[in-house]
């Protein structure tokens, strides 16, 4: 099941930044399979399409844009990806563009899409991008599991809770094999690499890269987290944006795997 042409993922925008490039709270990263250029999500600015020039990347070059789900951190510089001239397809889960809100004692924020979304490929359950990239949505939530979803509501009194049932995740076929690509990971990361298996089969990653909606979870989250990469013998963690600096340092002491942290301008080959 594993593909021979070489995969390479480039960190567009990520929390944290390399020398000379931006960084946001947002997400957003590209990945070459071969002659064919995707873009993951698209930060919560233009700012992704800076670095892109900086790091030698042609986002206009991309045969798509796909969405990890519908928040403004992910989602933030379509609009001037598509002043800029992109007119590809751009592939999400058909719930992405509902209003959406985050309530919390500081107060209640509009967390949904800065702008609309317009013509898109809705994708649920699950799609396939390429010959080596599937898109994964309609995440199950097994009970007991952990799950990012707290304070998230359809509207702003927090009457009609809301699932984040538009979270996605890609998985890669590589040379090196299965690898995960993560937006923000509101299923949480057992349940994740769980419906990865039921879905393609996936016994065993490679690598898994993102955020993983931690930040504010607590230790039986974060230990669950690490036991879900024990589980598929992940070699490669690469965590950032919504991780959290305690949970990202937490994995790195409770795993025996390599654990990286995100950065604007990161490149991964496989």
């Amino acid at each position: 099941m594993t593909n021979s042409a070489p995969i390479r993922i480039s960190i567009l925008m990520d929390n944290t930044a390399g020398p000379g490039l931006a960084c946001e709270w947002g997400f957003s990263t590209s990945i070459r399979t071969g002659n064919e250029l995707w873009i993951w999500d698209a930060g919560a600015s233009p700012k992704f399409l800076a670095n892109a020039a900086l790091m030698g990347i042609d986002p206009l070059e991309a045969a798509g844009l796909a969405l990890s789900h519908g928040h403004y951190d992910h989602t933030g510089g379509i609009q001037a990806f598509r002043e800029a001239g992109y007119q590809g397809p751009v592939f999400a889960h058909p719930g992405c563009t509902r209003k959406r809100y985050s309530v919390k004692e500081a107060g209640t924020k509009s967390i949904g899409l800065a702008s609309p979304l317009g013509d898109f490929t809705p994708v649920a359950d699950t799609g396939k991008l390429n010959g080596v990239i599937t898109m994964i949505t309609d995440i199950p939530r097994i009970p007991g599991n952990y799950q990012a979803v707290k304070g998230f509501s359809f509207s702003p009194d927090e009457n009609i809770p809301d699932p984040v049932e538009d979270d996605a995740f890609l998985a890669i076929d590589t040379p090196k094999g299965w690898v995960i690509q993560l937006g923000c990971c509101h299923s949480g990361v057992m349940n994740s690499l769980l419906c990865a298996r039921e879905r393609l089969g996936v016994e065993h990653i490679h690598a898994v890269l993102g955020g993983l909606h931690l930040y504010n979870a607590d230790t039986a989250a974060i230990e669950e987290s690490a036991e879900a990469c024990r589980m598929f013998g992940v070699e490669k963690l690469a965590v950032g944006h919504c991780t959290g600096e305690k949970a990202a340092k937490a994995l790195k002491e409770m795993l025996d795997c390599e654990v990286t942290d995100l950065r604007s301008g990161m490149r991964f080959d496989f």
